[in-house]
């Protein structure tokens, strides 16, 4: 099998504009974060006998200048005519650390593969499928699906292990079979109507950004097109700072990849590094 990981940051004056986290400048932190992350991905890339590619440049979204849409340039994947000489793709965000020598290449045969959110439960907290909970947030998911002609399919799981209301894959980790990114480039809708609603229809109503985010267009439309879409064990999509005991869930190998959402766990992810805790970075991994 001819594979490859697919990683981007991009960095511009809209991420300072947020504010600094924990007395840093965002910015720095990100890129710090970023270089630990690709060098995790690249040990790793070279244990499984695959390519990785990290880009810190717009290529599929250039020309596009508002923060949300720095978001949807993981579908160059998709678009990107350089990826089809593989066999599957793995894009990964830039905040998680590989904690794992098993290949996720050879974990599912399915069209697409990854950790619905649904599926996401932890000992401080459960998932973060908010439309569950949230009646005003359930609202507008079913506002914005319709929009776009969209269904709304009940969550799958892990052998229906965890119902919800919406399938919505969490798209910082997600594989991707050569078929399925040739299908989604020629069935997928435009990513822009979906960022940009107003551009489309001057009478449609906008939503929050997390509605207009990558996450919830894709997971559209894999389910308005029928993709074989599979959830996978959440350990390959994990949150640490989520357990009681953090360090016991990194030490024993119980999350495989170590994804560090939000800022201040962004920061806990490079302190990390810096103490020496990722197994990764050690001597004899």
């Amino acid at each position: 099998m001819n594979n490859i990981i697919f990683q981007y940051l991009i960095v511009n004056d809209e991420v300072d504009k947020r504010g600094d986290i924990q007395g840093r400048k965002r910015s720095d932190l990100y890129l710090e974060m970023a270089d630990i992350s690709t060098e995790s991905f690249e040990k790793y890339a070279e244990e499984i006998g695959c390519k990785h590619m990290y880009s810190d440049e717009r290529v599929f979204t250039k020309g596009h200048g508002c923060s949300t849409s720095t978001l949807y340039e993981c579908l160059r994947v998709i678009y990107d005519p350089y990826f089809d000489q593989f066999d599957k793709v793995l894009f990964a965000d830039t905040d998680i650390v590989v904690n794992t020598k098993e290949n996720i290449f050879e974990i599912s045969d399915a069209e697409v593969y990854g950790v619905l959110e649904s599926d996401i439960r932890c000992e401080t907290q459960g998932g973060y499928n908010a439309w569950d909970y949230d009646p005003k947030v359930m609202k507008d998911y079913i506002e914005k699906f319709n929009m776009h002609d969209c269904p709304l399919i009940p969550s799958f799981g892990i052998g229906n292990k965890f119902e919800s209301k919406l399938t919505i894959l969490n798209t910082g980790v997600v594989v991707w079979t050569k078929e399925a990114r040739l299908k989604a480039r020629e069935l997928f809708d435009s990513w822009e109507a979906w960022c940009y609603p107003k551009s489309v229809n001057p009478n449609n109503k906008v939503h929050h950004m997390s509605i207009l985010n990558d996450q919830p267009f894709i997971s559209s439309q894999l389910m308005k097109y029928d993709f074989d879409l599979e959830s996978v064990d959440q350990s390959w999509n994990d949150t640490p700072p989520h357990y009681k005991d953090p360090q016991h869930w990194i030490d024993t190998g119980k999350c495989k990849f170590l994804h560090y959402t939000g800022g201040e766990q962004k920061a806990e992810m490079v302190d990390l590094y810096h103490k020496g805790k990722f197994p990764i970075f050690n001597e004899g991994w």
